[in-house]
């Protein structure tokens, strides 16, 4: 359950971190300092980690659909977001893509923490 919890934190500061990134340049003369963007980088490796290790299948917890996508479905942003990195793809439509992604992840993960939060309570 704590590992769910780094999970979704971790999540929530991605997405913040990605905002930053993409409309703080857009709005002001905000520069993003380059240990920060890094940081993106490194915690999309960890989000991905965690989410197949946090969402495996437990006992008294169902595995549903919703579970298993959302265990897998962190690695989509992080595979696009490489290509971003290595120079294979990039555009503004394919980075939208890639924020729409992220925040579908967070929402399956949440639905999945819901559900494993409301199926402990049940067997309690």
């Amino acid at each position: 359950m704590k590992l769910l919890w780094v999970l979704r934190i971790c999540l929530y500061v991605q997405l913040l971190l990605g905002i930053v990134r993409f409309f703080g340049p857009r709005v002001s003369d905000f520069v993003l300092n380059q240990h920060i963007w890094e940081l993106h980088r490194g915690l999309a490796f960890v989000i991905a980690i965690l989410a197949i290790i946090a969402l495996r299948p437990k006992p008294g917890v169902e595995n549903n659909g919703i579970r298993i996508t959302a265990r897998f479905f962190p690695l989509l942003p992080l595979l696009l977001g490489l290509g971003f990195m290595l120079g294979i793809a990039y555009s503004e439509s394919l980075v939208i893509l890639h924020m729409v992604l992220g925040i579908i992840s967070l929402a399956l993960v949440e639905m999945a923490a819901a559900r494993e939060r409301r199926s402990r309570l049940a067997s309690a």
